[in-house]
């Protein structure tokens, strides 16, 4: 049975119909311009750097205006600082190392609640037992999920494990895997009262475009987000956003470090700081190209909702309250957490014992068969 109604949080976002007829154009113009110098000017300066009739033929690809621009229209859209740095790189995964060795760097024990992402938490760990850092974790998903905690006995809980343990650094979700929306700003505005932290990485990949990150990013050092969720880009592109000055140069220094051991090793990330500078490396590796153009597109739909991004942010949340009243009638019920702290994203849990013990892809089967895509876990 088809898809006909999309819920799956976890994977892939849906990809929008504009991202959609950027990619179908691109593979067009790749296919048919590649090797002209109409290709490599459309790269640096885009879309109307190419004569009129090429333009008639790929109006997919309208949004494109280079590499800069690019930056500069995801900043705005994400409610991000202009002024400050943003990486675009092919894995996120390589994002995540930079920002985990930076705060391995700075600080001697970091802590983290038990929602952070488990490969971005092997990540961490990993840096850590390389430099002998510490990892302490504050267990809070069931506090928050079954208990209904609210935000400040959470941000409590949060600031008693980092005095008792003597964190300097943290490592945050924005929006968990589970849609609990953190309280990033409040957090690191309470453990700096005891303690100011030496560096701060966030993970906002379920945050974005389900809530503005201008208010999140000045408290972070370095925040990891990526274009193929909720954007609905769906190339995969992860974005690092260098929030405070003070984590420019160890940011360099640690970007330069890695990169002389062969560590970032992006293709996209490399790419794009050629196309910005104006140097191109003869012998660079082979780059995937397509999430730029689909990200361009993702944007531009953006710009042009008649929804403001706070006021999208209050739709997602009224949807999930529609749906939540919804499931009084069927096997299923709401686990939410404080209002505080919800998100776009809602999590149901089964009544029934034989849906409530099935393996997640049983489950993801179950409900395909009936038309509907789904995010599984355990319980």
């Amino acid at each position: 049975m088809s898809t006909c109604l999309y819920l799956d949080t976890a994977r892939l976002g849906q990809m929008c119909p504009e991202a959609q007829r950027a990619d179908r154009d691109f593979a067009q113009l790749a296919g048919e311009e590649a090797g002209s110098l109409y290709y490599d000017d459309f790269l640096r300066s885009g879309f109307f750097s190419l004569p009129p009739p090429l333009r008639g033929r790929y109006p997919g690809l309208t949004d494109w205006s280079g590499v800069p621009s690019l930056k500069s229209r995801i900043k705005i859209a994400l409610g991000l600082p202009r002024r400050r740095p943003l990486l675009l790189a092919n894995r996120s995964a390589v994002l995540v190392r930079l920002a985990c060795r930076a705060l391995c760097r700075r600080c001697e024990n970091i802590l983290v609640t038990d929602m952070l992402w488990p490969a971005y938490r092997a990540v961490l760990e990993d840096e850590c037992r390389r430099q002998r850092r510490t990892v302490t974790t504050v267990r809070l998903e069931q506090a928050i999920l079954r208990d209904g905690i609210s935000q400040t006995e959470l941000i409590d809980s949060v600031l008693e494990a980092y005095s008792h343990d003597s964190c300097d650094g943290l490592f945050l979700s924005v929006v968990t895997c589970r849609g609990v929306r953190m309280p990033v700003p409040e957090l690191v505005t309470a453990v700096s009262r005891v303690r100011q932290p030496t560096f701060v990485v966030a993970d906002a990949a379920q945050a974005v475009n389900h809530m503005p990150l201008g208010l999140t990013a000045p408290h972070c050092d370095f925040l990891v987000a990526g274009c193929h969720k909720w954007l609905r880009a769906y190339h995969p592109m992860g974005l690092g956003f260098s929030g405070r000055p003070r984590a420019d140069r160890v940011l360099a220094e640690v970007s330069q470090e890695m990169a002389e051991q062969g560590q970032l090793d992006d293709p996209l990330l490399s790419f794009t700081w050629e196309l910005e500078n104006g140097r191109c490396e003869a012998f660079s590796e082979t780059v995937n190209l397509a999430p730029l153009f689909t990200t361009a597109a993702a944007i531009a739909r953006l710009w042009h909702s008649r929804h403001g991004r706070s006021q999208e942010f209050d739709r997602q949340i009224a949807n999930t309250d529609r749906v939540a009243e919804l499931t009084d009638a069927t096997t299923w019920q709401p686990v939410r957490p404080d209002q505080s702290m919800r998100s776009g994203i809602l999590l149901l849990q089964a009544k029934a014992k034989d849906a409530r013990t099935a393996p997640p892809d049983t489950l993801r089967d179950r409900f395909r068969r009936q038309g509907i895509a789904i995010s599984a876990y355990e319980g």
